[in-house]
């Protein structure tokens, strides 16, 4: 597969965080993305990351192996973010740090700094992230916002359906269930 388009998208450090949206429509899954993209971390890359506890009324410490989307799910945890070093794809692609939002209980979010680490392996890492994410329900509407390089056509979408269906067909699976993506 040919990733340039995709890279060209992602290696301009423009400063901004853009977002992968995920949404799981009303599957509660924001507790099991977040143990998906937290076993593929090695730390939290950011200093004193917290949520705000409605029940204390309090700051409180998220700790690298702490799941709070479950807190959230439970409706003590406002909404927050983190971001997670070290990653790695199933497949074991390097996937520069990617900060996590959890947003709503099926509704999640994955933003990320634009820059020259995003070459081919990486992309596949990122793919591949995004595929297991979406392997969490049956229905996912992903979207892409804030990525000033991105076209009208949503390259990085197109590409990564793309991939999905190319993986899919080679697995020997055939067509696969990659409509209701966006």
């Amino acid at each position: 597969m040919n990733f340039d388009k995709v890279r060209e998208i992602l290696h301009t450090n423009d400063g901004s965080l853009p977002d992968i949206n995920f949404d799981f429509g009303q599957k509660p899954v924001a507790g099991d993305a977040y143990a998906m993209i937290q076993r593929r971390a090695t730390h939290l890359a950011m200093e004193n990351p917290y949520y705000w506890s409605k029940n204390r009324s309090e700051e409180s410490p998220i700790r690298f192996g702490d799941n709070p989307a479950i807190a959230f799910l439970e409706g003590d945890a406002e909404v927050f973010h983190v971001i997670f070093g070290g990653l790695r794809s199933n497949g074991g692609a390097p996937v520069p740090d990617l900060g996590f939002f959890v947003l709503d209980q099926s509704f999640i979010a994955l933003d990320y700094r634009m820059g020259p680490e995003w070459d081919a392996p990486a992309i596949i890492g990122l793919f591949e992230i995004m595929r297991d994410l979406k392997s969490l329900s049956d229905v996912v509407h992903i979207s892409h916002k804030g990525n000033v390089f991105e076209s009208e056509e949503g390259i990085l979408l197109t590409e990564f359906k793309n991939w999905l269906y190319h993986q899919n067909y080679h697995a020997g699976a055939g067509q696969s269930d990659i409509t209701n993506l966006y």
